[in-house]
């Protein structure tokens, strides 16, 4: 009897598989190849361009400044002919031997690497963090050391472009930025972090680099003029899905499969269907008869395993081997199955238990971890915008929703007493309250530095719930810097169990919200400390000078009003109603003959009063929560045209708070007397403000600012009557 022909469908379709993916492989990669080397040599044509034009626009513009550099140590004006000139100093060897324009002292010895005869870019900053080009020129025999700016908002006429165009000084600081529709995600998170990386390429090449955003970008770098770096940039996942996509060789590789699957199914149909007709029949069988296995009748599941077993045995061989060894297969599993079947169940069993364990630890870390994450999204939060009261009730809401609880509370300590900061829940039910220290369960956790966990506060002798609904609480004591700022109270409306884990979880969101709490009586004592330094600077002012202690007092009251009315929030209305009495601090320090001169001041004694606002902000030192009055201090004689001092500021340059100090400063002083002029009526006041006079200008002042004062111009006068006293004005008490 002779041997029927038999083959392995499994080798025969694995070798067709093989040679698809092989060709597919090979011409899917040569022709992407192609297409991206294409591509990037686009995107290196159209870099050449916008480097070029880049190149020809700085060295324009630094020509431009060197002729403002000439003119003004010619003897120009500043202002203009050198407005981009910032630094002009004029050199003996190298220290500075006399100031002509910024800020170097003379005297000032400065370091060989500025001394360079080329204009080169260096960690050199100006006010708001941009680089300078620095270099020495020598003008009329003279060895001039000068910092200019470039503006590169001129090659913003490019608009958009095929890929990421970027310009970098010295330290990878972004000084320009392209831009494109093609990488929105790689221009923003670039703009946002304001570096791009520094990477050796070899020149008229491409290189891979992974950016901080996490994804990879091709870059090609060349070198600017002055020390500058030229960068293109193109996401290289786009890179690939541009190139892949309209492949022309796609269709072929469609027909080359379709054939290969009428191949198949060729095969399919004629040697392997018959016998797989037969496998599904004993396969439906199969899984009928298994579905009525139960676990817990290990006889009747025994004996349906035997009869599928003896079904299989009376399977007629195919000429396919891998079907016939499939059947033999199953009748084998089948009768270890049998045999194993209560092993199995028990074991489900047991593992069955387990992950529901596992499950209900995992559940738990996870909800730590999202609180923990939450909690340090709201410091960072906190530490953009220094709002503690957003940020203790946003967590105490988070920590509610996440722990389950009835309601959560911030008790703060004052003295010997609690008194309840914030609260989240309860059935918003909660009035304000101040009580007692003495013999209650958040002082035990306060003496104790641990929580205290009541499992029921009608049991425990010193618990008094806040809520009639209260069963059980977690007190956490808070402390910072060895001092004891108050209690996290956590309040379930159901018997709970001492929860170790919920202690851990919360301990270090308790300790948080103790640094916000002790930040914030921290803040308030300064604040309260600098206002009554404010109002001692009135007294010493109204004995020093003429400008009399009414006169600061009323313009912290314009100040806020003037806020308020162009839309600040209250916190900054406060802040500059405080901050904007201290404007002339700096006076302190101009000779009182000056102050008090009855004629026209010199031209040396102005440049003496226009350095009070510098020495104002030394006097006020640089702690980050008083800004608001250096600025204030530094810019309230500060025009909207340019035109005022101490450096020139314009438009939008000058902070908001010094923009709104400079109408209140100068509608106070036309209505109060001084020792050069008169007192002035509110109506001509702000006739001069409003149209202006020989002195004062419209253009001086922040447009939306004046018309905001010409809303409210009534109620500075109701400010001024009410606050002023005969060194003001001899009408003050006829009003």
């Amino acid at each position: 009897m002779s041997k029927k022909f038999t083959f392995s469908i499994g080798t025969f379709f694995s070798v067709v598989v093989i040679s698809f993916l092989l060709i597919f492989i090979v011409q899917g990669a040569t022709t992407l190849y192609m297409r991206v080397s294409a591509r990037l040599d686009e995107f290196a044509r159209h870099g050449e361009n916008v480097l070029q034009v880049t190149s020809l626009l700085l060295e324009k513009q630094v020509e431009q400044r060197e002729e403002g550099l000439r003119a003004i140590v010619g003897g120009a004006d500043m202002n203009d002919a050198g407005r981009d000139v910032l630094v002009a100093v004029v050199l003996d060897g190298n220290t500075v031997e006399r100031g002509i324009k910024g800020w170097l002292p003379d005297g000032m010895l400065l370091p060989d690497e500025l001394l360079t005869d080329e204009w080169v870019v260096n960690d050199l900053l100006d006010i708001y963090g941009r680089s300078l080009l620095t270099g020495v020129r020598t003008i009329q025999g003279k060895r001039v050391f000068a910092a200019i700016r470039l503006n590169m908002n001129e090659l913003d006429v490019f608009g958009d472009h095929l890929l990421l165009p970027v310009i970098s000084d010295n330290l990878g600081q972004i000084v320009w930025m392209g831009a494109t529709k093609e990488a929105p995600a790689l221009s923003e998170h670039l703009k946002a972090r304001g570096f791009i990386l520094r990477k050796k390429i070899p020149d008229q090449r491409w290189a891979i680099a992974l950016s901080h955003q996490g994804s990879r970008v091709m870059m090609r770098q060349e070198q600017l003029p002055y020390g500058f770096t030229f960068t293109i940039a193109y996401p290289l996942a786009s890179l690939m899905i541009s190139s892949l996509s309209g492949l022309a060789v796609a269709a072929m590789l469609f027909l080359f499969a379709l054939l290969v699957i009428l191949l198949l199914w060729a095969l399919w149909n004629r040697g392997v269907y018959k016998s797989i007709a037969t496998i599904a029949n004993l396969a439906d069988e199969m899984g009928d008869r298994l579905s009525q296995i139960d676990a817990r009748d290990p006889l009747r599941g025994a004996e349906t395993l035997f009869t599928l077993t003896k079904r299989f045995s009376g399977f007629k061989e195919t000429f396919v081997r891998e079907t016939n060894s499939f059947v033999r297969d199953l009748r084998n599993l089948f009768e270890v199955i049998l045999r194993q079947q209560e092993e199995l169940t028990a074991f489900n069993e047991e593992t069955e238990a387990m992950n529901q364990e596992l499950e209900q630890v995992n559940n738990q870390l996870i909800s730590r971890e999202a609180l923990w994450e939450r909690t340090l999204e709201f410091s960072r939060a906190f530490a953009r915008n220094q709002d503690v009261d957003a940020a203790i009730s946003s967590t105490l809401d988070t920590l509610r929703r996440d722990v389950k609880a009835f309601g959560v509370l911030l008790s703060s300590v004052e003295g010997n007493s609690f008194r309840l900061t914030a609260w989240s829940g309860y059935n918003g039910e909660l009035t304000n309250f101040v009580v007692s220290k003495d013999g209650i369960a958040a002082s035990e956790s306060i003496i104790s530095r641990s929580p205290v966990w009541v499992e029921d506060v009608r049991a425990h002798p010193t618990a008094h719930p806040v809520h009639p609904s209260v069963k059980s609480e977690l007190l956490i004591p808070l402390f910072q810097a060895g001092e004891e700022e108050g209690v996290l109270e956590v309040a379930f409306d159901r018997p709970m169990r001492r929860d170790s884990f919920l202690i851990e979880t919360l301990t270090p969101v308790a300790s948080f919200l103790g640094g916000l709490v002790h930040g914030e009586k921290m803040r308030r004592e300064l604040k309260a400390s600098y206002a009554y330094l404010a109002e001692k600077l009135q007294f010493v002012t109204g004995i020093y000078h003429d400008e009399t202690e009414a006169h600061i007092a009323r313009i912290g009251e314009y100040c806020k009003l003037l806020a308020r009315e162009i839309g600040r929030d209250a916190s900054e209305q406060e802040d500059i109603a405080l901050f904007a009495r201290l404007h002339d601090i700096g006076k302190l320090r101009i000779p009182y003959g000056i102050l008090v001169k009855p004629g026209a001041l010199d031209s040396d004694e102005f440049n003496q009063i226009k350095r009070h606002p510098q020495w104002g902000a030394d006097i006020l030192g640089d702690a980050a929560w008083l800004q608001m009055a250096r600025n204030i201090c530094l810019t309230h004689h500060e025009k909207w045209d340019g035109s005022g001092y101490p450096r020139g500021l314009r438009g939008e340059e000058i902070p908001w708070e010094g923009r709104v100090a400079t109408i209140a400063d100068i509608y106070d002083a036309l209505r109060s007397s001084r020792s050069y002029k008169p007192a002035m009526s509110h109506e001509l006041a702000v006739s001069i403000l409003l149209e202006g006079d020989e002195r004062v200008r419209p253009e001086h002042f922040d447009p939306k600012v004046l018309t905001a004062f010409r809303r409210i111009s009534g109620k500075f006068e109701e400010i001024f009557d009410s606050n002023c006293d005969e060194r003001d004005s001899p009408d003050c008490f006829l009003a």
